[in-house]
């Protein structure tokens, strides 16, 4: 079994998930801020920790043995999916 978030590369496992127009689903997941404005980010299916701030997401690549990932391309829609809003939000929602 393969490290989590290791790379882009998606020649590597032909089985990865698909969106629903059929494209392949982004490997990292970052979840709409919470009532604190923190962020649990997910990578591959497997929960990587909730970030504080942007910057935190490039340590949790690196602790799951991404290589580089303090370059790693967080606005590449390929690569993440920013729910919620984008890597400048990191404030809750006002109650509705």
């Amino acid at each position: 079994m393969r490290d989590s978030c290791q790379g882009h590369d998606r020649s590597e496992d032909p089985g990865e998930p698909f969106g629903e127009d059929g494209s392949a689903a982004p490997r990292l997941v970052v979840h709409p801020p919470d009532r604190r404005g923190w962020r649990r980010v997910h990578c591959d299916g497997r929960s990587l920790g909730t970030a504080y701030r942007y910057e935190d997401i490039a340590i949790f690549l690196a602790t799951a043995g991404m290589e580089d990932a303090q370059d790693a391309d967080l606005s590449d829609p390929g690569f993440v999916e920013w729910r919620g809003g984008g890597p400048e939000v990191w404030s809750a929602s006002p109650m509705e």
